[in-house]
C-alpha cells in the first residue's frame, strides 16, 4: 500500500455519503438540466514532504504557456484526478491582485465557459475569441477551474456531492499556491452562479474550516492559509425549506412555480399552473422529511416529485431569458451563441494541443456523467445557504446579484432564502430599502446594502438580464465586481 493510501483523509464523509466512482460515461439526461441548466472524493492527506512534492509533480506534469491564444497558465491534476485550471493574471499589479476563483453550475458545466463568455480577456467569437473591453483581467486575477472533477476538460474519479467536491477544490488550491507561492496571502473572492449556490457554500466552508485548524496547529501539514475575504453569486439555486407550510420558506420550487405562473406572461398557462400547485404540498414535505436524513434516497424521492414543476409547458418561453422564445428540442440551441462558439473552441485541436488538453478528453459545456452522479446522490435537495450563517457571522462578505429576467433560478426564490439567514446582518437586512443603481439610468439595477464599503451582505437586481448576468449586462456587471472586490461604496471610484 502507497503512503497515500495509508494516510487518514484530512476531512470526514457526510453520513450516508459514499463517494461516487465514475467515470466519463452515458448520455442519459435527467431533469436537472432543465431544472438549471446554464450552466475529488479524493481527499487531502497526510504526506511527508517529499510524498507531497511527488503527488504535486504529477499534479502539474504539463504546465505551459499557450501561445496564439488567450496567453495564461494552465495545468491538469494528477492521476487518478486531473483538475484543468486556466489562469489568467491581473494586468496590472498581478501579485499583489485580488484572486477570483470562478466555476461553472450544472451540476457539470465547464468553469472554462465564464472567462470566455465575460470575465476573461477574450471573449468566444464565431471564429475563436476577440478582446473584452469589460475583462474583469483587468485588476484582478482571474482563476478558472472546471468543477468538479469530470466537468469541461477535468477528468478522472467522479465525486457525487458539493461537500466532497469542495474537499477537491481546497486540495487543488494548496497545490496552485505551492506553485504561485507569490499569491499566497492575496485577497481571495470566490465566484460562482446556477448550481455554484450549491458549490460556493461549501467550499466556501471548507476553505474556512480548514484555514481555523491551521489556525489551531491542526491543519494539513504544508497547507497553507487561503484569505477568503468574499463570495459573489449570481441567480443561484437553493432548494430550502424551513417549516414547509410558511409561505417564506418554499424558496426554489415554490417560488420558481408562483414566478412562471403569475410573474411571467405567456409561459404557464392556467391550467399547467393549477395541475402543477396541486402537486407543490406533497414536493415541500418531500424536501423537508429528505433534509432531516442522510441517506441519498429520501433526497432523490424529493427530487423525483418536485421535478414536475420544473418542467411544465413553457410555450416557447426561454427560461434563462423570459424576454426570448425558443422551440428548439435542444435546450442549449436555446442559449446564447457564445455557448456554441466556447464548445467550437475548446474541441479544436490546436487549442486542446496549446493548453495541454488530451485528446482523448471530449470537451463538452455540460458533462451528462457528472450531472448524473450528483442526481443519483439527490445533492440538491440541502439547504446549502445555511452554510453562509457562520460565514457571515465570521466576517467573510457575500454578494448576490440577480438577473431580473431569469425563471430558471429566480429573484423571488433567491430574496426568500437570503431573508431567512440568521446572521449578523439580518434584522438590518430585512429592513434596507432596494435604492437604484447610481447612475443617470437608474432602471439598470437596485441595490440593498448591509454593512460599511460595498457591503457584507448585498443584493443586487439587474433588470435588463437573465439567467447569464455577466453576459447580459457586462459592463454594469464588470462595475459591480470592482467595487465589491474592493469593498468599496457603490456610489464611489473602485479604482482611483
Amino acid at each position: 500500500m502507497s503512503s497515500i493510501e495509508k494516510c487518514p483523509p484530512l476531512l470526514p464523509q457526510q453520513n450516508g455519503a459514499a463517494p461516487a466512482s465514475a467515470t466519463r460515461t452515458g448520455p442519459n439526461k435527467t431533469w436537472w438540466l432543465v431544472l438549471c441548466s446554464c450552466l475529488f472524493a479524493w481527499c487531502l492527506f497526510y504526506q511527508s514532504p517529499s510524498s507531497f512534492q511527488q503527488s504535486l509533480d504529477r499534479f502539474y506534469f504539463n504546465i505551459t504557456d499557450p501561445t496564439n491564444i488567450c496567453s495564461s497558465p494552465k495545468g491538469p491534476a494528477s492521476a487518478p484526478k486531473r483538475s484543468f485550471f486556466w489562469f489568467f493574471e491581473a494586468e496590472n499589479d498581478a501579485e499583489k491582485a485580488p484572486i477570483i476563483l470562478t466555476i461553472g453550475g450544472g451540476p457539470g458545466t465547464s468553469g472554462l465557459i465564464n472567462p470566455l463568455l465575460a470575465q476573461g480577456p477574450c471573449l468566444a467569437a464565431k471564429n475563436g475569441t476577440v478582446p473584452n473591453p469589460n475583462r474583469w483581467t483587468e485588476h484582478f486575477n482571474l482563476l478558472a477551474l472546471d468543477h468538479p472533477v469530470g466537468a469541461g476538460a477535468s477528468y478522472g474519479t467522479l465525486v457525487n456531492n458539493s461537500r466532497d467536491a469542495a474537499i477537491d477544490v481546497y486540495d487543488f488550491l494548496q497545490k496552485f499556491f505551492v506553485i504561485y507561492p507569490h499569491l499566497i496571502g492575496n485577497q481571495f473572492v470566490l465566484s460562482g452562479g446556477s448550481y455554484g449556490g450549491m458549490y460556493i457554500p461549501h467550499i466556501a466552508t471548507v476553505i474556512h474550516e480548514q484555514n481555523i485548524a491551521l489556525a489551531a496547529g491542526k491543519g494539513q501539514p504544508g497547507a497553507v492559509h487561503i484569505n477568503l475575504e468574499s463570495m459573489m453569486l449570481s441567480n443561484p439555486l437553493s432548494v430550502s425549506v424551513v417549516g414547509f407550510r410558511r409561505k417564506d420558506a418554499i424558496s426554489h420550487f415554490g417560488w420558481i412555480l408562483q414566478h412562471r405562473c403569475y410573474n411571467v406572461p405567456d409561459m404557464y398557462n392556467t391550467t399547467t399552473c393549477a395541475e402543477l400547485f396541486q402537486v407543490l404540498p406533497t414536493c415541500l414535505e418531500a424536501i423537508q422529511l429528505a433534509q432531516q436524513q442522510s441517506a441519498p434516497e429520501p433526497r432523490v424521492a424529493a427530487m423525483n416529485l418536485c421535478g414536475p414543476l420544473v418542467l411544465g409547458d413553457r410555450h416557447g418561453t426561454v427560461l434563462e431569458d423570459v424576454r426570448k422564445k425558443c422551440n428548439s428540442k435542444d435546450q442549449l440551441d436555446c442559449l446564447p451563441p457564445s455557448f456554441g462558439w466556447v464548445k467550437q473552441f475548446f474541441q479544436r485541436q490546436d487549442i486542446k494541443h496549446s493548453l495541454g488538453i488530451p485528446d482523448f478528453v471530449d470537451f463538452q459545456e455540460i458533462a451528462i456523467n457528472v450531472n448524473i452522479e450528483f442526481s443519483k446522490y439527490g445533492d440538491v435537495i440541502q439547504p446549502a445557504y445555511l452554510l453562509y450563517e457562520p460565514l457571515l457571522k465570521d466576517g467573510i462578505r457575500l454578494l448576490h446579484y440577480i438577473g431580473a429576467q431569469d425563471a430558471n433560478c429566480a429573484w423571488p426564490g433567491i430574496i426568500s432564502f437570503l431573508r431567512l439567514l440568521q446572521s449578523p446582518f439580518q434584522e438590518e437586512f430585512l429592513r434596507a430599502p432596494d435604492v437604484p443603481w447610481p447612475t443617470a439610468d437608474s432602471e439598470d439595477a437596485t441595490i440593498r446594502v448591509v454593512g460599511d464599503g460595498a457591503g457584507n451582505m448585498t443584493y443586487i437586481l439587474v433588470q435588463q438580464a437573465g439567467h447569464f448576468v455577466a453576459h447580459d449586462q457586462p459592463e454594469l456587471v464588470k462595475s459591480i465586481v470592482e467595487h465589491w472586490v474592493r469593498n468599496v461604496a457603490f456610489d464611489s471610484n473602485p479604482n482611483p
